[in-house]
């Protein structure tokens, strides 16, 4: 995984994860347990909206590389200002779109998603 960092602390107390200098323990704490919840919200939506399999999922979404590019990308709209919940969703926007093109390649090749 890119490394990733941290940068200041916000004036209410509490920080802002960046890209700029090294997670600390409490922040890559706080990281794993958001990209967590991003990655099963977004299973949970897609099972509810279009009946997917949840058990597969949830197998995609918290394999490595999908942890490691929410992450990044949950970390990238930190950095722009964002809301920590604006942040997820749009991380987990993208997530799901990552899987929603990976389901029609395989479709367009013939495979099973």
């Amino acid at each position: 995984m890119a490394r990733l960092f941290t940068s200041h602390t916000a004036p209410e107390g509490s920080f802002i994860m960046r890209f700029s200098a090294p997670l600390t323990p409490a922040q890559a704490e706080l990281l794993g347990e958001d990209v967590g919840m991003i990655a099963a919200l977004a299973a949970q939506a897609l099972n509810h909206v279009h009946g997917a399999d949840i058990e597969r999922l949830v197998k995609a979404f918290t394999s490595s590389n999908a942890l490691d590019v929410t992450a990044v990308r949950y970390l990238k709209h930190l950095e722009d200002g964002l809301p920590r919940g604006e942040a997820a969703g749009r991380a987990a926007t993208a997530l799901m779109h990552d899987w929603a093109d990976a389901v029609l390649n395989s479709s367009s090749r013939g495979d099973r998603a």
